[in-house]
C-alpha cells in the first residue's frame, strides 16, 4: 500500500509539473502576440499624403504651397499713343491669355487709357501698373527717352532734370528703356555718368526688349546694369496686340506695391523673345493711320 500511494504522488507530481509548464508556456505566448501587432499596425503613410503638421502649419500662417512668382510686361502702349492700335479690352484680353499677371501701360506722353485699363484689370483680377514713355531733352536737345513707372500723375516736362524731380515726387521709378537699340539709343549717358553716379537720377535699365533688332542690345544693356549698379525691368514694347507678352519680368508679387518692393530690392527675372522687323512696319502702317486693332483678331 506505501509502494502505491509513493507511486500515486509522482504521477500527482509530474502531472503537477506538466500543467506548471503549459502554464508558463501560454503565459509567454501571449506576451510574446500583443508585440507583433503592435509592428504590423503601424501602416507607412503614403508618399503623396503630406504630414499633418504640414497642413496645420500652411493653415495657420495662411501661406499657400504653390508659387507665388509671377510674369509682368512692363512696357505696353495702347491705341492712345499715336503709333500703336491696341485697344483697353484686347490688352486685357492678351495679358490673360499670354499668363501675366500684370502689365504696365507706358503710352507717350499720355495718362489716357490709365481710368478705363484700372477698372479693367479689377474686373479681371490683374495688376495694372500705371506709367508713361517720355521723349527727355537736356537744354532743348533730345537725348531719347525715359520710362516712369508706378507713378500717379502725368510728368508734363520734357527737360531731363525736371522730369527727374517730378518722378521723385511721385515716389515713381524711372528706367531707361532699349537704351542701346539701334535708332533709340539714349544719348544722355555721358552727362549723367559724368555727374553721377547714375543711379542717382535714374535707378532702373531696361535689360530685355523685344523690340531691338538684335539680343547684343539687350546683353549690353544688362552689362551696363551691372557695372553702374542699376535696377533691372524687362518688357515687350508692345505696339500691336501680338507683341503683348514677349517681353517680361519674373517675381514674387501679388500687388503693386509688392512688385516695386521686389524690382527695388533686385529680386527679379528678366526674360522674353524678340518680335523681329514685323513689328516695326506695322507701327509705320499704325502711324500712318492704315492700321487698326482689328486687322489683327
Amino acid at each position: 500500500m506505501a509502494k502505491k500511494k509513493k507511486a500515486n504522488l509522482k504521477i500527482k507530481a509530474k502531472k503537477g509539473q506538466s500543467k506548471i509548464k503549459t502554464t508558463q508556456l501560454k503565459v509567454k505566448t501571449k506576451q510574446a502576440v500583443p508585440k507583433q501587432k503592435k509592428k504590423i499596425a503601424k501602416p507607412k503613410p503614403k508618399a503623396s499624403t503630406p504630414p499633418i503638421y504640414f497642413k496645420k502649419t500652411f493653415a495657420r500662417k495662411n501661406i499657400k504651397p504653390q508659387s507665388d512668382f509671377c510674369k509682368f510686361d512692363l512696357h505696353i502702349h495702347s491705341k492712345y499713343s499715336s503709333d500703336a492700335v491696341i485697344e483697353p479690352e484686347t490688352i486685357i484680353k492678351r495679358a490673360k491669355a499670354t499668363g501675366l499677371k500684370g502689365f504696365a501701360i507706358t503710352d507717350h506722353n499720355t495718362i489716357r487709357a490709365w481710368s478705363e485699363l484700372t477698372r479693367l484689370a479689377k474686373q479681371n483680377n490683374l495688376i495694372f501698373i500705371p506709367g508713361q514713355e517720355i521723349d527727355v531733352t537736356f537744354n532743348g536737345n533730345k537725348l531719347g527717352h525715359l520710362l516712369a513707372l508706378f507713378t500717379y500723375d502725368k510728368i508734363s516736362s520734357t527737360e531731363i532734370l525736371d522730369v527727374i524731380e517730378d518722378a521723385r515726387s511721385q515716389s515713381a521709378l524711372l528706367s531707361f528703356p532699349h537704351p542701346f537699340d539701334t535708332g533709340r539709343y539714349f544719348k544722355g549717358f555721358d552727362y549723367l555718368i559724368n555727374n553721377g553716379p547714375i543711379s542717382r537720377f535714374v535707378p532702373a535699365i531696361e535689360t530685355f526688349n523685344s523690340r531691338v533688332l538684335t539680343s547684343r542690345a539687350n546683353d549690353i544693356a544688362k552689362d551696363f546694369a551691372h557695372k553702374h549698379g542699376l535696377l533691372q525691368t524687362a518688357g515687350s514694347d508692345a505696339h500691336m496686340p501680338y507683341e503683348i507678352g514677349r517681353g517680361y519680368i519674373i517675381a514674387k508679387a501679388q500687388t503693386e506695391l509688392e512688385l516695386l518692393r521686389e524690382i527695388k530690392l533686385g529680386r527679379v527675372v528678366v526674360n522674353g523673345e524678340l518680335s523681329g522687323l514685323a513689328p516695326r512696319i506695322h507701327t509705320l502702317g499704325a502711324y500712318m493711320g492704315l492700321l487698326r486693332d482689328r486687322h489683327f483678331r
